[in-house]
């Protein structure tokens, strides 16, 4: 119960930062073009909490499931000064798609922050720990050692170690690093890691079945079967 309430202030908040950024574009367009909002209002239903600041009138409401900015002569046409209505259609048009290009444009720079963070796992050849008794730290490879080669291959993404252990079928690998300005070569044979399976493979229907789907030949289960 307590995860589902987690969950749903969670779901609540970001709905509600969604509702802020894209009603903030309307507002501050409409602020440059100088027209009067009457009102900001974050969410529907009874007002929590409310303020005025000069014209405008900022409301957080009960309902966090959208909001609403509120012009001068939005709703019925007004000549008064900093009337919507009174714009040159392009101006107007920038107030009504501004809501969407920010939730655009904020989306484009949550994507590529997430990619530059993520990202560093891959691009970075630098060493941040070696795991106790494997063949790395055996070797001496060290926290914070770069990788530069690895049997004379230049390596540029973590991906491409991965590949090479793999293709050496267990035979040792020349591994070329950095360390304070120093290059250093070392020769090490890949720690072998021996898995035990019984040779089912279960279904993942509603990623919780328990159902066999499959069983692998020459495996235990296989012949358990027989």
């Amino acid at each position: 119960m307590i995860g589902f309430i987690i969950s749903a202030i969670k779901i609540i908040f970001v709905l509600g930062f969604l509702v802020l950024i894209h009603e903030g574009g309307h507002f501050l367009v409409a602020k440059f073009f100088k027209v009067q909002v009457n009102e900001f209002s974050i969410g529907f239903g009874k007002e929590l909490i409310s303020t005025k600041k000069k014209e405008t009138k900022y409301v957080l409401r009960m309902i966090p499931f959208g909001g609403y900015v509120s012009m001068l002569g939005e709703e019925e046409r007004s000549s008064e000064q900093g009337s919507f209505s009174e714009l040159p259609v392009p101006k107007r048009i920038a107030i009504v798609a501004a809501g969407g290009l920010v939730n655009i444009v904020f989306g484009i720079i949550t994507y590529f922050v997430l990619v530059s963070i993520v990202a560093n796992n891959f691009y970075s050849t630098k060493i941040d720990t070696t795991k106790s008794n494997y063949a790395a730290e055996i070797s001496g490879i060290q926290e914070g050692d770069e990788i530069i080669s690895i049997n004379n291959k230049r390596i540029h993404l973590y991906s491409e170690v991965n590949k090479i252990v793999q293709e050496s079928n267990g035979d040792s690998i020349s591994v070329k690093v950095k360390r304070n300005d120093e290059v250093l070569e070392f020769d090490i044979k890949p720690t072998e890691e021996i898995n035990k399976t019984i040779g089912i493979y279960l279904g993942t229907e509603d990623d919780a079945s328990c159902k066999i789907e499959y069983l692998y030949p020459d495996m235990p289960a296989e012949e358990a079967r027989n």
